[in-house]
């Protein structure tokens, strides 16, 4: 579930928006609203620039979500790396009386969450390729990207990989991603987070 950090943050989320804000901006500050509270909207926009050439290259989910990882550990400021590092180790201790790790968990939500975002990777890779195919500009694609991606990422959204996640985790899985999460995402904005599991 922790894949979910910097995926959504980086790659799907929804929010505020102003009419000078290019698409991309536009973008970069819905994850802001949809309760990313980790990063600001300057720190997204260095890791949706590194991450743009992935989806203007068509790369699969899973190639988005590894470049997602390589840009937030090459991007995020050191002052806020350690802190990084901190919320790994203890979601690791956490998870460990499972024999379990933050990495085998992403591993073991990844498919059910690429199943709920296939839609908008479908979407949004489509409108690309079409943007592409029509000879426009890289900047010009991206900003098509950008509109489509911002549109289809949602609350109702977000609140849906939530609720599709959880069944799929043990309590004590669900306990740590809560527990550990709070410093990066505000959980109160979704309902899933009064989920209990016993």
């Amino acid at each position: 579930m922790l894949h979910i950090i910097p995926a959504v943050a980086v790659i799907l989320v929804g929010a505020r928006f102003c009419d000078a804000q290019t698409p991309k901006a536009k973008f970069d500050s819905k994850v802001i609203a949809l309760g990313v509270k980790f990063y600001k909207v300057d720190e997204i926009a260095k890791l949706t620039d590194c991450i743009d050439d992935s989806f203007y290259n068509i790369a699969t989910m899973d190639e988005i979500k590894d470049k997602c990882f390589s840009c937030v550990l090459d991007h995020t400021a050191a002052s806020k790396y350690l802190t990084l590092m901190q919320l790994l180790s203890s979601m690791d201790s956490c998870l460990k009386p499972e024999g379990q790790t933050t990495m085998k968990l992403i591993d073991k939500v990844s498919p059910s969450a690429y199943t709920v975002l296939q839609n908008v990777y479908n979407k949004v890779i489509a409108d690309i390729k079409t943007a592409k195919a029509a000879g426009q500009a890289k900047a010009a694609v991206m900003d098509i990207g950008y509109t489509t991606i911002a549109g289809q990422v949602t609350k109702p959204l977000m609140e849906k990989l939530c609720t599709t996640l959880i069944p799929i985790i043990t309590a004590l899985e669900w306990r740590c991603y809560l527990s550990n999460i709070k410093s990066l995402i505000d959980m109160t904005l979704y309902e899933c987070s009064k989920i209990v599991k016993t």
